[in-house]
């Protein structure tokens, strides 16, 4: 493993930005096979060709010790950098020449890593440092991506698949048929107990950002720049503009103004008492400050506003320009300030913010960079809260609140296919997960918090019909979007026995939310 091939320290920045961390459904399937052939305890995981640290970050929570092993200093460097895994430690090493006792290693890991080892040196350690029953598991892309938004799916993949084609004669003889490689490797596993999975499909949602800063972290990228880097820099300036340029590309969930209007009219933020237990939770470590609070993902403001009153200044960020519009055309508190930034990258200082809030939006991010960005950016002694709530909202009228709950139900059902793949089943599933992973000694879970309001019938409607789901139905058959909504209202009112959609009825929202604490030290 002589290849200096992610050397380079703006690479090395790259991969740290733009590298995917390992599905859940893979990280899965490895812990139950592990479980499944030595069972417990998992003393030691080590990462082998660790690069940035992703896969090592993941496997924190697992493990009561994991290394990470690379022989680039600077990708080294990179993931050391990274606060906050106290049983995570980083080593320049190879693959080949492994630093650990034989026998001592539970689980050896290598992450799209493998392809540059040199097998028969590689499989001589891992036969070495693994424990009796320790597992070995290897994986890496397919090399099939697929890029998909909306009705332009074809249009992209050729974009994307013409680049590949232009960078594939920069490709590391090394790495050549990387996939291949992989299956000879496997063969070449000395064990007589060993599986091989050819295909797990996963879906990310990214932004065409992060899509040309994948492509940057290519080793093949990479010797392009080196080789012409007018021609690289070319390259990824015209990719660009042809995935900006595909019809509907320029659509982006919660960005058009109507959408943004609705969003101000309808939504329920989380009640002052909700916002209450927040700030009971921030107020509880006596070396907490209240200058800077900062709302990821705010839309239309009516959560940051909620902050105004407890802290210094209030800063909401979105990446919709339509719902900043939306929440500036409505502040008129002269601490509350409006920034467009995405949630993966926040225009404050190192340890420069108190409370960082995202209310009903950390699902849309790419939840391990947030979570970076905020660790980074948290005071010591800071709080982050991240608040959802559940579809299965109530609705109460008279004495005929069941029946009206069952249209509703009916209402969740018909908008469900909809749903974005990226949000998995259940949002509440991902943000229990998230509070589990979460290194912070301080912390609390809480999944059962109602919010009653009193609200307009028409209210209830307008607050469904600016979700994602509803939206995407509307874009895709606008007839069929006001048919499903005027018919659920007509039954509603006839189950009322009213006729207007200005009766007032009263709304339930189940939220659910996790607190951190950031600690004094990392």
């Amino acid at each position: 493993m002589t290849d200096r091939m992610f050397e380079d320290k703006q690479h090395a920045s790259l991969y740290q930005k733009y590298r995917f961390d390992p599905p859940d459904e893979l990280k899965e399937l490895i812990l139950q096979y592990l479980d499944k052939k030595k069972g417990k305890p998992n003393q030691l995981a080590v990462d082998l060709g660790c690069g940035t640290g992703q896969n090592s970050r993941s496997l924190t929570p697992y493990f009561q010790q994991v290394v990470g092993i690379d022989v680039s200093e600077s990708q080294v460097e990179e993931a050391r950098a990274v606060p906050g895994f106290p049983n995570l430690s980083y080593r320049v090493g190879t693959a080949e020449e492994l630093p650990f006792p034989d026998g001592s290693v539970d689980l050896l890991t290598a992450a799209s890593a493998a392809h540059w080892f040199d097998t028969e040196h590689f499989l001589k350690e891992a036969v070495r440092v693994l424990k009796p029953r320790g597992c070995l598991a290897l994986f890496g892309y397919g090399g099939n991506e697929k890029i998909h938004h909306e009705f332009c799916g074809d249009r992209l993949n050729n974009i994307y698949e013409e680049v590949m084609q232009i960078l594939l004669p920069y490709t590391s003889t090394r790495v050549a048929g990387a996939n291949s490689k992989l299956k000879d490797l496997f063969e070449a596993i000395p064990f007589p107990d060993k599986e091989r999975i050819e295909i797990i499909p996963v879906k990310l949602q990214l932004s065409i950002k992060n899509v040309i800063g994948f492509i940057q972290t290519f080793s093949m990228y990479q010797a392009c720049l080196r080789a012409d880097p007018n021609a690289a820099t070319a390259l990824l300036e015209k990719t660009t503009s042809r995935l900006y340029s595909c019809p509907k590309m320029a659509v982006r969930l919660f960005e058009g103004k109507e959408h943004a209007a609705s969003y101000w009219k309808y939504r329920i933020s989380p009640s002052e008492e909700l916002i209450g237990k927040v700030l009971q939770f921030h107020k509880s470590n006596r070396e907490s400050s209240n200058n800077l609070a900062v709302d990821v993902g705010c839309g239309s403001g009516q959560g940051t506003l909620l902050l105004a009153p407890h802290f210094t200044r209030v800063v909401g960020t979105d990446i919709s320009p339509a719902q900043l519009e939306m929440a500036r055309k409505h502040v008129n508190i002269p601490n509350v300030s409006y920034r467009e930034s995405p949630a993966e990258e926040l225009p404050f200082e190192d340890g420069s913010v108190d409370l960082v809030t995202a209310m009903s939006a950390f699902h849309w991010f790419d939840h391990s960079r947030f979570l970076q960005e905020a660790h980074r950016m948290l005071k010591p002694h800071g709080c982050l809260a991240l608040l959802n709530y559940t579809m299965d909202m109530e609705l109460s009228y008279g004495d005929c609140s069941e029946t009206l709950n069952h249209i509703c139900n009916e209402f969740y059902g018909a908008l469900q296919p909809l749903r974005n793949p990226y949000l998995g089943p259940s949002s509440l599933e991902l943000y229990k997960k998230t509070y589990d992973s979460l290194q912070y000694p301080v912390k609390e879970w809480h999944e059962d918090f109602w919010v009653r309001k009193t609200v307009p019938l028409s209210g209830y409607i307008g607050m469904v019909e600016s979700f994602s789901t509803f939206q995407t139905l509307l874009k895709k058959d606008p007839e069929e979007a006001r048919r499903l909504s005027q018919d659920i209202e007509k039954r509603l009112l006839c189950a009322m026995d009213v006729t207007s959609s200005e009766t007032e009825v009263i709304m339930g929202i189940k939220y659910f939310y996790c607190l951190a604490c950031k600690p004094a030290k990392d």
